[in-house]
């Protein structure tokens, strides 16, 4: 039954590169096809380096199919060169040799003049693979900050320890919010004293009492309606707000009143003229001023009261009848 190998006998770099040749075809691809790519045949030293790759933990190999794995994706897409080294190192120490060989010289000089004879008595290393293992595990640990230059082998234990946490720039779970309800499913405020997530229930700031400043409404000024106290009435009930001005009926028809930037006729002394006399009563109803001039047939009224301001130009008979409706408006609010 022939030994199973399970140490690489190729250098880390040499089996990162087939592992980019596949990824860079999707990350899946047969041997026949990675070996075009690197411009090289399918022979006996091409498979030493996939399976160099595969005892990485880069590669996996079945049935002349060769796949990315996970780890070698962690450590092309690092964030950073510190994070690839994590990942680097994690996939040195993957072969079961390389991680019994630090453990037993932890903390330790590795006798790099003599460890291809010791790969072979102590580990069972073929001969045959002997110098090629040796430089793939010194290389390698170098490369990933196991192995100084003073040959000291480090604690591949303690600097797993030490490793900082895999990063992760945007997690897939959505945060808890941090605005706590100002009543419970009871009706009650929350307690005080109660934390979630190591977050307070007691809001930072509520104003107590805060009255808002108003400004005056200039469209409920012009109807008379005073909208001062509409904050103080309760939210529950409906504010109905009354006031003695009456309400403007609005005509069907439109009379269009005189154009204020025009200028004024020029007054004439007309035979047939007949100008309106000024008329002021207690209610504030005035009639046009005395000095302005009225063309022929055509007169002009203006009515000016509470809730009311209209100017009116009468020309035709049927204007009489909007005249008069605004009239019988206020004969029924004298009488009230």
């Amino acid at each position: 039954m022939p030994k199973t190998i399970d140490y690489p006998r190729t250098s880390y770099q040499s089996a990162w590169e087939v592992a980019e040749v596949v990824d860079d075809t999707g990350g899946k691809c047969a041997i026949d096809t990675a070996a075009r790519k690197l411009n090289r045949k399918v022979s006996g030293s091409f498979k030493a380096i996939i399976g160099s790759a595969v005892k990485f933990g880069l590669l996996t190999s079945k049935r002349e199919l060769l796949t990315t794995t996970n780890l070698f994706r962690r450590i092309k897409n690092a964030y950073d060169k510190q994070e690839e080294r994590i990942y680097e190192r994690e996939a040195f120490l993957h072969p079961p040799l390389f991680t019994q060989i630090c453990r037993k010289f932890r903390n330790r000089e590795l006798p790099v003049h003599m460890f291809d004879v010791m790969l072979v008595r102590e580990f069972g290393v073929e001969e045959i693979n002997a110098q090629a293992v040796t430089k793939s595990f010194i290389d390698g640990a170098r490369m990933v900050g196991v192995l100084n230059e003073q040959n000291m082998i480090a604690d591949i234990d303690q600097l797993a320890a030490q490793q900082q946490p895999r990063r992760e720039l945007a997690s897939a779970e959505l945060p808890l919010s941090r605005f706590q309800s100002m009543v419970d499913s009871a009706g009650q405020p929350p307690a005080r004293d109660t934390k979630v997530s190591g977050i307070s229930a007691e809001p930072a700031f509520v104003p107590q009492g805060t009255q808002v400043q108003r400004l005056p409404d200039a469209v409920s000024s012009l109807f008379g309606l005073d909208t001062d106290d509409i904050e103080d009435q309760p939210r529950t009930t409906a504010s109905v707000i009354t006031t003695d001005a009456p309400a403007i009926v609005r005509p069907s028809t439109f009379v269009p009143t005189e154009p204020q930037d025009q200028p004024r006729p020029v007054e004439t002394q007309a035979a047939n003229a007949d100008p309106l006399r000024t008329a002021t009563s207690d209610k504030g109803v005035t009639s046009a001023p005395q000095d302005a001039a009225i063309p022929t047939n055509t007169f002009a009224i203006h009515l000016h009261g509470p809730g009311l301001n209209t100017h009116l130009t009468i020309e035709h008979v049927d204007d009489l009848e909007l005249v008069q409706a605004l009239l019988n408006k206020i004969k029924r609010q004298l009488t009230e």
